[in-house]
């Protein structure tokens, strides 16, 4: 069995110089110069600080590297021996190193903690962690006497879930929670472990807590292939005591998946990797759609209050501490940034617009084909006027009106099925929105039967199209919808979308853990 035993080296090596005056030169008054260093980044072989992962495949650095130094980001370049630099770093007495420099939140003054954990990794082959996804820190305050020159050490700051999936499907994200509740992603703050090693900390504010972090799979939508004998995913977590254990959520590209709930205390060490016992993937065979908006993580957490990310971050808003970019200070909508789903060469059909397709009037808020696959969305009908935030979709636009979400045919339903289904989902209504209208779902070729609000059953006679009052589902946190439907088949699907929606800022809402089960 192979480990990672260190997880990632860099030495940051520079030095210094200045020219001499003229004699009898008297240069102007005003402040001294700046003066600059070259920063040279090393693959040195210092414990602690190497990703060595077999015996031949290193985390190295790579083209487009950003790494903090004082809290300002710099692009390494990568020399021809394997090292790198970075040019004309000001001199000062103290040198403080974050990489990736998206890690790093030294500059920010709006709230205590420092750092930022990004929600979502992405995975890099079998035996690695994602690109970026370990956090380092290093700091010096002066010349490295033997060296002749500063010398910062950078050390990881988190540890290493090694995760062993065995079966024949296709993954598309992996999602991790401390069952206990505490965060493990956004805001972190640098404390340090029983060893004195810089860690990384989750904050617990009301806008720094996230509570999972996603392994995204999706690549440009072929996903990660399982084997029988078993694929690694190699996860970075926080370092720290995990008693309660660990939500483990597994999705795959069929639109299927798996939970693995274990209680089992566990202990992520800094630098260390910390291996499970082999999971068999196998969802519940009732289990014929899920969709949990896992590999989402743009914009913010509406529900829970808290701000979000954003595709990019400009420096203004780094220096003004906003990790939701353009939000406004207090909210967590992240309306202004999360990005516009838009559906490729998808059929229109008449409703309030002519087609249902029809892009928003930026074309810099429309994804890519790539990035739908990636997400796992693009063999949905509509998708239309959506937008993602972490962890689940938001149906309509606060500019442009009402929006609509139309799933994939549910192509796993056996053939000998009864076609009796139960389908399920949360949904939450922007605050401010219009009491007065109603919620819709509508299915094709089949007959929803029975209507349910967060287990209380709901008036209603058969039919296609399911009302529910927007007063029933509420504004103030999530409510669970579960609609009993038969003559359901391999080739139904089903939408949401609101009744009338005649006020753009407030039709809109947000879905999430739409789950479809066989009945019998």
């Amino acid at each position: 069995m192979k480990k990672i035993q260190n997880l990632l080296i860099a030495c940051c090596l520079l030095s210094a110089g200045c020219s001499e005056a003229p004699e009898g030169y008297e240069g102007p008054s005003g402040p001294d110069p700046v003066k600059y260093v070259s920063l040279r980044l090393d693959a040195g072989a210092g414990a602690g600080t190497r990703a060595e992962l077999g015996n031949d495949l290193r985390v190295k650095f790579q083209p487009g590297d950003m790494i903090d130094i004082n809290g300002t980001a710099y692009e390494v370049f990568l020399l021809g021996d394997g090292t790198a630099a970075v040019p004309e770093v000001p001199e000062a007495d103290r040198y403080e190193a974050v990489f990736p420099s998206a890690c790093n939140f030294l500059q920010q003054t709006t709230e205590a903690a420092n750092f930022k954990l990004p929600l979502a990794q992405f995975y890099a082959g079998s035996g690695t962690f994602g690109r970026n996804a370990m956090p380092m820190y290093g700091e010096a305050t002066g010349i490295d006497e033997e060296k002749g020159y500063v010398n910062i050490r950078l050390n990881n700051m988190c540890g290493v879930l090694k995760l062993t999936l065995k079966g024949s499907a296709t993954i598309n994200s992996i999602l991790v929670e401390d069952r206990s509740g505490a965060p493990i992603s956004g805001y972190s703050t640098l404390g340090t472990d029983d060893g004195g090693a810089k860690i990384l900390v989750p904050g617990t504010a009301s806008s720094a807590r996230a509570y999972h972090l996603v392994m995204n799979c999706g690549g440009a939508g072929e996903g990660v292939a399982l084997s029988e004998d078993g694929t690694d995913f190699h996860i970075v977590m926080p370092a720290r005591e995990y008693a309660s254990g660990l939500k483990i959520r597994i999705t795959d590209r069929s639109h299927r998946a798996m939970t693995v709930d274990s209680p089992t205390p566990r202990t992520i060490k800094r630098n260390i990797v910390t291996e499970t016992p082999a999971i068999v993937y196998a969802p519940d065979a009732d289990l014929v759609f899920a969709e949990y908006f896992d590999a989402c993580v743009w914009g913010g957490n509406y529900v829970g209050n808290t701000k979000g990310y954003t595709p990019s971050q400009t420096e203004a808003q780094q220096s003004s501490g906003s990790l939701s970019g353009t939000t406004a200070a207090g909210s967590a909508t992240g309306v202004e940034e999360a990005p516009f789903y838009v559906m490729e060469n998808a059929a229109g059909t008449a409703d309030y617009t002519n087609s249902w397709n029809i892009a928003p009037p930026s074309a810099a808020n429309n994804v890519t084909a790539a990035y739908m696959r990636n997400r796992n969305l693009y063999d949905w009908t509509y998708l239309y006027r959506c937008a993602e935030f972490q962890g689940c979709m938001r149906v309509g636009s606060p500019t442009l009106g009402r929006g609509k979400i139309h799933t994939p045919k549910l192509a796993n339903i056996p053939a000998d099925a009864s076609g009796n289904v139960q389908i399920t989902f949360r949904i939450c209504y922007v605050k401010g929105a219009n009491m007065t209208d109603r919620f819709q779902s509508w299915i094709d070729k089949g007959t929803y039967q029975e209507v349910y609000i967060d287990g209380e059953p709901m008036t209603f006679t058969p039919a296609t199209s399911a009302y529910i009052p927007n007063s029933t589902i509420g504004t103030d946190g999530w409510a669970e919808v579960r609609l009993i439907a038969s003559g359901v088949s391999k080739d139904t699907s089903f939408n949401f979308f609101e009744e009338k929606g005649t006020a753009a800022p407030t039709s809109y809402y947000f879905v999430d853990d739409i789950e479809v089960r066989l009945l019998d």
